[in-house]
């Protein structure tokens, strides 16, 4: 049994009665839309943000009917963000699947994530949760100011450090700590607490993306996606970042150029890929993932101590371990 599957049968009934409740959320009297959403939960992926927003309720105290409610819109919103981004990106497969521009056109894509978008606040205010309110919204401002930035970046081929740790702040790590906060918010948590869990998630969603930014560089990619395809899509991430510290200016210049021609020509991005490997890139951005992992661990393990505390603080360790 893996993390995950592990993760949720930890949590019993709970798990099974979210995927209850979500399932039952998404029921339209519109036909279209029940066909493009049953699309999506069969393929729904690992559904890691709602497993997080139960596990964090649970670890600062009960699991209630209204941690359901917080752990649906935390999926709801991450889904439309991916259906938004499918159109953004003139993706045409998702998680091994065609993706419903594909399928449906990029007119379908982007109401059905305006509808989940949407669908994710109504639930949060008809069960009166007004407390998640202020972290969704919060978090929505984040994921598109994340995308618009990262997109202004690749158009100039000029990210720098703090650029890059911003774009994943905002577009990953800002879901992850919001579920977690939102899971101890409906737990009854205090403050101090749910400020914790926030920090928790975001230094686990840092780790997360700078994992999935080193598999791009890795000639097993377990993410997906062929290697090389940031760098096809002009993004420069971490493992490329610190590659670049190690020469100078011109050798700089000459690295980016390849990054932008990489768009076209494969053999660009193959320079770019030996050049990260060649400069230590990978090992570099490893230290650094290894570093908001201790982060999160450390927060996770100053909670009580109990079984679902250390089944949180494993989760977290596995999901950011960099495979080989």
């Amino acid at each position: 049994m893996d993390i995950l599957a592990s993760s949720k049968h930890s949590l019993g009934r709970s798990w099974t009665e979210f995927e209850a409740f979500f399932h039952r959320t998404l029921q339209s009297d519109i036909e279209l839309l029940n066909t493009i959403n049953q699309h999506l939960l069969q393929h729904a992926g690992k559904q890691l943000r709602p497993l997080l927003t139960l596990m964090a309720a649970g670890v600062c105290g009960e699991i209630t009917g209204n941690t359901h409610v917080a752990a649906t819109a935390v999926e709801m919103v991450h889904t439309a963000s991916l259906l938004h981004d499918d159109v953004v990106d003139n993706a045409d497969r998702r998680r091994g699947a065609p993706s419903v521009k594909a399928l449906w056109k990029s007119h379908a894509a982007v109401l059905t994530g305006d509808y989940w978008l949407s669908r994710a606040f109504r639930l949060v205010v008809e069960h009166r949760e007004h407390r998640l309110l202020p972290w969704f919204t919060g978090c929505l401002v984040h994921l598109s100011e994340g995308e618009l930035l990262q997109l202004s970046k690749a158009l100039k081929l000029d990210t720098g450090e703090e650029d890059y740790y911003t774009i994943i702040g905002k577009k990953t790590a800002s879901l992850m700590a919001t579920g977690m906060a939102a899971g101890a918010i409906t737990a009854g948590a205090d403050e101090d607490s749910v400020q914790k869990m926030y920090d928790a998630g975001y230094q686990s969603g840092l780790a997360f993306q700078i994992r999935d930014d080193i598999f791009d560089y890795q000639k097993t990619n377990l993410t997906g996606k062929p290697a090389g395809n940031d760098v096809r899509e002009q993004k420069i991430t971490l493992p490329l970042l610190c590659a670049l510290k190690k020469t100078d200016n011109a050798g700089q210049a000459r690295v980016l150029g390849w990054v932008k021609k990489a768009a076209k020509r494969h053999r660009y991005a193959v320079k770019v890929i030996r050049f990260v490997r060649d400069n230590g890139g990978l090992d570099d951005a490893q230290r650094l993932l290894q570093e908001h992992t201790q982060q999160a661990l450390t927060l996770i393990n100053g909670f009580p101590h109990s079984n679902l505390q250390q089944q949180l603080a494993q989760l977290v360790q596995q999901l950011t371990e960099r495979k080989k």
